[in-house]
């Protein structure tokens, strides 16, 4: 991969503190607020649920596509621990009428009321562990659950099915201990379909056996790997299928890629289905071997807008490489290692949205990276921890769960550096307790530190617990001495943030151009920052010139000796060539006071095709953004006027 490096120097400094009376608040309040979800983690789960740990599913379903019926029966196993339940409770939505209840071999009397069948459990004089086993008969046609649940649709006219039942829409289909953080060991799904139309039925793990008889065909699946009930599957039409191959980089071992395609879509999806392999070696060897290489990983198509990580096999609404990479991220961060609550759905589609910008680094490079995390970036209200994880909107909030929440890992990783963080990623994917396993924000948190070695609880508080994000305001000047003073200011209403803050100094020796950039830690209000010993005549600061802090940023004042303030000075737009957004900071001296200013984006002719900036603009640093979705491949200039002040520079699109 493209190892993200710059030039950093550690330069010696004094640090002062100037210290208000919002500091108090801010560690006292919000810290208490933030501890207070650590603890307070809400289960879907019933208290007899809690007593109970799920081995084993075997589901059978034959399913009737003219009368929009199923017919199912569903074994389960399980234990029974020491803390006895009263009843055994699985969730199954009212709408289905259960037929049947066999407990241990024997038909037993059962309730069905508010989305529980409840069964009594036996009573046990001496309280001890006990293995049971339940078999649930039912029938009834899926009502609409979450984003589907168990849809019988269409697709050109054809029957399709599919299922999705991420967050707790299992239960719109089949009778199960519907709660992440408890996965079955291994599950049996067999399947009976109608033989007309030539329906293909798709499924987790490895197919077992296709048994057909004169008018019905019996698919038989098998996962092996454990699995949460979100993620099991089906997905049945007459697909196109074909087959790719994933060698392993760490092993050299082999594994079919299966792609269950819509016959119309095969064609245009074919190409980025065939990247699938390349990601599955990129992030092996990122994050360490793909979690399910014993049974397979492929795509089948279905009729939803998006994709849905089922466990080795994605269902897959659209075929682009950030959706593929996406969902090929989840096979470990949400399918190995399973968010325990939804309050942590972060530790599922934060990761995994992060998988999109690591394919993009691996595919077009650094400034490709850095494009798509502040296309995703995410400067509204409310928490990465979901407050309601029961609520569907809230728990799939593209804002927070996906994109606010990428932006953790992306600021994880030059706080820890470059080496250190994806030694987290491949120690919490191989960690004892939580591979194939459930998780929570603290037990990531607590691989981070342990591989690292540093304290990361404000981090993780700030960031997951609380909302928001910094507003720096940064003023700089210099004094006899070849002293260096840098004041940075939390203008933010929202309390202040503990960040690790890189400082790009830039001047010159001589005449010859020079920069340094230096790591400055900042949590209160206002700070003041004094260094010396440089080599160099420091003209400009700027801080986190890579971005890799979600924040704002305003420049008060700038100068040392009047050398830039007193004029108009442009820095040089970055990055490029760029494939998505440039940048392009820019600085109004004192002397020159405030002034109209246009910046405008040129065509290779000199036509001007999009006015950025037409305005009165103060004195201070200022930056301006140009998002260059809309156009083509090509050469173009970015040309700032103010009176008879022009500057011109080429850049460089590349989609």
């Amino acid at each position: 991969m493209f190892l993200i490096m710059y030039r950093k120097y550690f330069i010696m400094f004094s640090l002062f503190t100037l210290l208000f009376s919002q500091v108090e608040f801010k560690h006292e309040c919000s810290h208490q607020g933030s501890v207070n979800r650590w603890l307070d983690m809400q289960s879907s789960l019933t208290e007899n649920q809690e007593k109970i740990d799920i081995s084993y599913y075997n589901i059978e379903l034959d399913i009737d596509f003219i009368s929009e019926i199923i017919y199912g029966s569903v074994i389960i196993n399980g234990i029974v621990g020491i803390n006895q339940p009263d009843s055994l409770e699985f969730n199954l939505l009212n709408n289905l009428v259960v037929d049947t209840v066999i407990y241990n071999g024997q038909s037993v009397a059962f309730t069905h009321h508010n989305d529980l069948v409840k069964i009594p459990a036996p009573l046990v004089v001496v309280p001890e562990e006990y293995n049971f086993t339940v078999n649930i008969i039912y029938h009834g046609t899926p009502q609409h659950c979450g984003a589907g649940g168990f849809k019988f649709d269409e697709h050109l006219g054809i029957d399709h099915v599919w299922t999705l039942s991420e967050a707790y829409c299992a239960r719109s289909w089949w009778p199960s201990k519907d709660d992440p953080s408890d996965k079955a060991d291994s599950v049996d799904i067999i399947i009976t379909v109608p033989r007309n139309p030539d329906f293909i039925v798709a499924s987790n793990g490895i197919l077992q056996s296709m048994e057909q008889t004169i008018n019905k065909k019996t698919y038989h699946w098998k996962e092996t790997y454990p699995i949460a009930t979100y993620l099991v599957s089906l997905a049945i039409y007459p697909y196109t299928v074909w087959y790719d191959q994933y060698i392993s980089p760490l092993s050299n071992d082999t594994m079919t890629i299966e792609h269950y395609v819509f016959p119309d879509r095969y064609n245009s999806s074919y190409s980025n289905y065939l990247l699938t392999k390349d990601m599955l070696v990129l992030f092996t060897n990122l994050f360490g071997e793909y979690p399910f290489i014993n049974e397979k990983y492929g795509h089948a198509d279905f009729g939803w807008g998006g994709g849905m990580e089922h466990q080795t096999l994605t269902s897959m609404g659209g075929y682009s490489q950030n959706l593929i990479a996406h969902e090929v991220g989840h096979q470990w961060w949400g399918n190995l290692i399973t968010c325990k609550t939804f309050h942590d759905i972060w530790l599922n589609e934060g990761f995994a949205r992060y998988c999109q910008a690591l394919w993009a680094e691996h595919q077009y490079g650094e400034e490709a990276y850095f494009s798509f995390m502040n296309d995703h970036a995410y400067y509204g209200g409310g928490t990465i921890y979901v407050e309601d994880p029961l609520n569907n909107s809230a728990i799939f909030n593209a804002s927070l769960s996906y994109n606010k929440s990428s932006w953790v890992l992306h600021m994880l990783r030059n706080i820890v550096g470059e080496s250190t963080f994806f030694q987290i990623l491949k120690a919490y994917g191989s960690n004892d307790s939580l591979a194939y396993n459930a998780a929570a924000t603290s037990d990531f948190k607590n691989v981070c530190e342990n591989i690292s070695g540093l304290e990361l609880d404000e981090f993780f508080e700030q960031w997951i617990f609380e909302d928001y994000y910094p507003h720096y305001q940064l003023s700089w000047w210099s004094e006899p001495g070849d002293i260096y003073k840098i004041k940075i200011d939390q203008i933010q209403t929202t309390g202040y943030f503990t960040m690790p803050i890189d400082i790009k100094l830039t001047g010159s020796h001589g005449s010859i151009s020079t920069d340094t950039t230096i790591v400055v830690n900042n949590s209160e209000s206002s700070q003041i920052y004094e260094f010396s010993d440089l080599d160099f005549l420091v003209e400009s600061v700027i801080l986190d010139p890579n971005d890799w802090i979600l924040k704002e940023v305003s420049y008060l004042t700038a100068g040392l000796n009047n050398i830039i303030a007193n004029n108009i000075s442009v820095s040089q737009a970055y990055p490029n060539p760029f494939n998505s957004r440039i940048r392009m900071d820019y600085y109004i001296g004192h002397e020159v006071g405030d002034m109209d200013i246009r910046i405008d984006i040129l065509d290779i002719n000199g036509r001007r095709i999009e006015n950025l900036i037409k305005n009165r603009i103060s004195v201070g640093f200022h930056s301006v953004f140009w998002n260059s979705k809309n156009n083509a491949t090509g050469i173009y200039f970015i040309q700032l006027s103010a009176g008879d002040f022009i500057a011109t520079q080429k850049i460089i699109f590349i989609k």
